[in-house]
């Protein structure tokens, strides 16, 4: 496009906006970089963070069954409350540790899943 038409002012107000805009687009260009490989690494990690959760979830499944097992005997009166107290202690401990383990894990998943959801819609791809 010439500039011989325009004004000097208007040729300083044309360069100053191009300038502008390169910067700008080599930012995007930076940014929309830095953030495909922060998704792709966030899918590598998500995979893996979801086998965790799928793993303390199941170990929970199993210590809930085996403390069913022992409130059924205890009813059934297999067994008293007195011979399954240390079992008991023991189970709802491992019980509380991986709910807490549980819910730590979903929470980071969450916190980092609903970031980056935001970053994907910038650059027009999906999670």
């Amino acid at each position: 496009m010439s500039e011989e038409p325009l004004l000097p002012s208007e040729v300083e107000s044309r360069r100053r906006f191009e300038r502008e805009l390169d910067e700008l687009d080599g930012m995007w260009s930076d940014y929309a970089s830095r953030a495909r490989r922060l998704l792709d690494e966030w899918e590598k990690v998500k995979v893996k963070l979801l086998e965790k959760i799928s793993r303390v979830d199941s170990l929970l499944r199993s210590v809930n069954e085996d403390l069913e097992k022992i409130s059924v005997e205890i009813m059934l009166g297999l067994a008293s409350e007195e011979e399954k107290r240390e079992e008991r202690a023991k189970l709802e401990d491992m019980k509380s540790r991986l709910e807490s383990r549980l819910r730590a894990l979903q929470e980071f998943l969450d916190a980092i899943e609903s970031r980056i959801a935001a970053h994907s819609e910038r650059l027009g791809s999906s999670p």
